[in-house]
């Protein structure tokens, strides 16, 4: 899932970037999503990478939480994927974040 937000301010071409995968899990008898990763690009290039974590829930419903953030004060679901990139400079917060599989 990708949103494109176009210019904003000296960010040119600012795309935010959910990588979600779907996996069937033979005790819940279901399909469950999961956001593995959030990318953030501008200038034609990937900026800063996100692992995420405990951001999961069977496909037939959605996940919603107050704060989907790279901050500790929300309680870090966002964190940094390598110590050598650029995720480190920034802080993501997402507030009344929702997502749903589409299957």
């Amino acid at each position: 899932l990708s949103l494109k937000f176009g210019d904003i301010g000296n960010l040119k071409g600012l795309v935010i970037r959910f990588l979600l995968t779907t996996s069937y899990y033979q005790l819940s008898v279901q399909n469950w999503f999961s956001l593995h990763r959030l990318q953030l690009l501008y200038n034609q290039s990937i900026q800063a990478t996100f692992n995420a974590t405990r951001i999961y829930a069977p496909a037939s419903y959605s996940y919603h939480c107050e704060h989907v953030s790279s901050l500790q004060r929300y309680d870090a679901l966002l964190i940094p994927s390598s110590a050598n990139d650029l995720s480190k400079l920034w802080e993501v917060t997402f507030i009344d974040f929702q997502v749903m599989s589409w299957n």
